[in-house]
């Protein structure tokens, strides 16, 4: 048993127990209770051996300074496509992810949200089971997240036309989710109804909000690249014109033209063609988790591939009314997900799908999500794939994405302790470098921490040179701080 504990596993897992016994004795009165604790580990302890480094440590005991990894696939292989993923820790320490399955995306109509539970205790994922399923439409993008009275949120949306401009946003909640297995019983499903700028009973006017902020996002960005020598070479004007011309159509309802009635500035109203806002109140999308910015405010991040930017669902009172930020407008900033600094300034990294150079886009808030900064090139490479950020509870930020500019070969984990102004660790979770061709494809990852300031990550794991047979699944790694920081220590020395 001495030996045990000149073990790195041993050491490991006796600061595991000392963290359970002090954070067990701050919230109990009973000192007798703290005694048989105590006591009871040291039987565990006599009879055999304590913990292994297992999952089960790193889910539900301690991250420690000492560095800690551990992956496995959630499912076997399938031949089936699986992608979107996402992950959430419940209040008992156990796992639950989501992600999508089916014979392809948008064009598939039997893709489903697919749901498995890793149990604090357990070194194996569950089976597989139904999270929601719109009978034969696509159901794509879960994400998961607990609000701050502890209810489960699953969002997705159902592609209604086979088109990413038909999204419809669903959401379930649960009260009953704790489950060892299974999904959860959902006690509420409602559509998330898109209302973003003012009303538009006849038709949408002229000085509309959403439009005015697209239209001068616009311009901003127009001025930006024009000044920018590593975007503006790569820029002809005819492309920004037909970018600009393009989004102003669809922000004006010009794609919906009807009879309606143009409003001037005393109230009076003629008879006029005017658009409608069906573009954008359907086709938003959800890939990223929400954040909790207080006990009141959620925000979720959306996206539209039909307008390629962003927006913010907004709720200050659990779900019950929704509210929209500005649009955040550049080209291709889609998939944003949520840093927050010490201040309260939220910061969102965005996916890169418009022209070079390949950047995580980035724009800042200062009024809780409602109003966002001019959208911008981060320093952050991204070959147009998803990428997710956390806050840690030591204020530094963890960043998982492919830091590459081309191909999803490359997945890493990037820590920065200065609230995005440098990233100064980066690990890779994977790297295969050969032939794009034949890589596996590491992508779309979803980042937490959890209990023990475990980072828990899911992401796709599609092998390339496997066409045509089980060649896809998900995968979970878990991970400290430390062990990212170790990493790129032991790459410069």
């Amino acid at each position: 048993m001495k030996g045990f504990f000149r073990t790195q596993t041993g050491r490991q897992a006796f600061l595991g127990i000392f963290t359970m016994i002090r954070q067990y004795a701050r919230v109990s009165t009973a000192k007798h209770n703290l005694i048989l604790i105590l006591y009871l580990l040291i039987l565990a302890a006599g009879g055999r051996v304590l913990i292994d480094a297992s999952f089960a440590q790193c889910n539900s005991l301690v991250g420690g300074t000492e560095p800690i990894s551990k992956t496995i696939e959630i499912f076997p292989l399938v031949s089936q496509h699986v992608h979107g993923s996402t992950i959430v820790e419940l209040p008992n320490g156990d796992l639950l992810a989501a992600w999508f399955q089916g014979s392809g995306e948008r064009w598939a109509d039997d893709v489903a949200i697919m749901g498995a539970r890793l149990q604090a205790s357990q070194e194996k994922w569950s089976r597989t089971f139904v999270m929601a399923n719109v009978p034969e439409f696509p159901d794509i993008n879960p994400i998961l997240f607990l609000d701050s009275q502890d209810r489960l949120w699953l969002m997705w949306y159902t592609v209604i036309a086979n088109q990413w401009e038909t999204s419809l946003p669903k959401y379930r909640i649960s009260k009953n989710y704790m489950m060892p297995d299974g999904p959860p019983e959902w006690a509420w499903q409602d559509v998330l109804y898109f209302k973003p700028g003012d009303p538009a009973e006849r038709g949408i006017q002229p000085d509309d909000k959403f439009v005015k902020s697209v239209e001068r996002q616009i311009k901003e960005y127009t001025e930006y690249i024009s000044k920018s020598n590593s975007i503006s070479t790569l820029l002809t004007r005819s492309l920004v014109d037909k970018w600009k011309a393009e989004l102003l159509a669809k922000a004006r309802g010009e794609d919906m033209m009807r009879k309606g009635r143009l409003v001037d500035s005393s109230g009076q109203s003629t008879e006029q063609q005017l658009g409608y806002p069906f573009f954008r109140r359907m086709g938003w999308q959800t890939k990223n988790k929400a954040v909790i910015v207080d006990e009141k405010r959620i925000i979720v991040p959306f996206y539209s591939d039909g307008f390629s930017f962003s927006i913010m669902a907004i709720t200050d009172d659990c779900g019950k009314t929704w509210q929209f930020s500005e649009p955040l407008v550049a080209p291709g900033n889609i998939q944003p997900s949520i840093a927050k600094k010490a201040d309260g300034t939220l910061v969102a990294y965005m996916r890169d799908n418009g022209p070079p150079p390949k950047r995580l886009h980035i724009s800042t808030s200062t009024d809780k999500g409602l109003t966002w900064s001019p959208v911008r090139d981060s320093e952050l490479p991204n070959p147009g794939s998803g990428a997710d950020v956390v806050t840690m509870r030591n204020g530094h930020w963890a960043l998982a994405y492919n830091d590459t500019e081309e191909g999803r070969h490359s997945l890493a984990i990037s820590i920065s302790t200065d609230e995005g102004k440098s990233w100064e660790y980066t690990r890779h979770l994977e790297l295969d470098t050969r032939d794009r061709n034949i890589a596996t494809r590491s992508a779309y990852p979803s980042i937490i921490q959890g209990i023990g300031d475990i980072l828990h990550v899911v992401y796709s794991y599609h092998h390339n040179d496997r066409n045509g047979s089980l060649n896809k699944t998900i995968k979970y790694a878990m991970f400290n701080e430390a062990w990212v920081i170790q990493g790129d220590a032991s790459k410069s020395n």
